[in-house]
């Protein structure tokens, strides 16, 4: 089990960090501001639902990966 939830909080911060590259693929090509996906991360930035969307669900599955790994961390514990 413990291995099985190592591997999975992997995939999904690789999964999530392939949504949030695509959206800031999608807004760079869509609105050819490329100043502005490195402005994304501190300031708003006029975005579509769908490149907000696949940001938003990417940030979601490295936060669940993050959390994961504490959990894993709190409930077998490597010495």
């Amino acid at each position: 089990m413990e291995l099985g939830l190592f591997w999975t909080e992997k995939a999904l911060m690789v999964v999530g960090a392939l949504f949030i590259l695509t959206g800031i693929v999608q807004y760079g090509r869509r609105s050819h501001d490329w100043k502005g996906v490195v402005t994304m991360f501190y300031k708003r930035v006029p975005m579509s639902v769908a490149e907000y969307k696949r940001y938003r669900l990417g940030v979601a599955l490295i936060i669940f990966a993050i959390v994961l790994r504490f959990a894993l961390h709190i409930f077998w514990p490597q010495y």
